[in-house]
């Protein structure tokens, strides 16, 4: 899953927002330069990415990607599904999102430490433009595959055709995500008691 799923997943299952964030930033198995709560956070976000990948309704609609961009059909899945969070967030938050967010930012700025290079790039970039809210615009969605295409050198040309494919299957997509987020939410408020057993959060 992407940003905005992770903090919205770890707002309602009542965990670290931030801790939930580190996720996509810290990649070793040795948490012990965390805390507690955000360990937990991490661990989560990683369960969080294990399930959606092998979730039945994920792997149909990997399949339905056209062989050229089928690689990162995982990437462009997980960036539309945040707008489709916006786009169905009353439906899953009693909380603004706005207000979630403008909570989300006052942590992120509060935080002291720099726990590698690519955080403290998104981080300052979060900070100046605020652009998590943009998901709830579709376009937004090409925007950030732009983006990971110019981050990866261009190396993986997608962002058009990915376009194109959410254009074309909007509805499928739509439904999917409709059928898989309750089961995450659920799947996350299960993992979360085991996880705070093992980490005596």
């Amino acid at each position: 899953m992407n940003y905005l799923a992770h903090i919205h997943l770890a707002h309602i299952t009542d965990t670290s927002m931030l801790g939930n964030f580190f996720g996509d930033f810290v990649k070793a198995s040795d948490l012990s330069h965390l805390n507690n709560e955000h360990q937990l956070g991490v661990r989560l976000h990683r369960k969080i990415d294990s399930f959606t990948d092998s979730h039945a309704q994920v792997k149909a609609l990997r399949r339905l990607f056209p062989k050229s961009i089928r690689r990162m059909s995982g990437v462009v899945i997980d960036i539309y599904f945040d707008h489709l969070l916006c786009a169905n967030w009353a439906r899953f938050s009693e909380r603004e999102l706005d207000k979630l967010l403008a909570h989300f930012y006052d942590e992120v700025q509060a935080y002291p430490d720099n726990i590698g290079d690519r955080f403290e790039q998104v981080r300052l970039g979060l900070l100046r433009y605020r652009w998590l809210s943009d998901y709830r615009y579709a376009e937004s969605c090409e925007r950030s595959f732009l983006h990971i295409e110019k981050r990866l050198s261009n190396r993986v040309i997608f962002a058009h055709e990915a376009t194109q494919f959410i254009q074309q299957n909007e509805n499928e997509l739509h439904r999917r995500f409709l059928s898989f987020y309750p089961e995450l939410i659920a799947f996350s408020h299960a993992k979360v008691k085991v996880l705070k057993v093992q980490i005596s959060v």
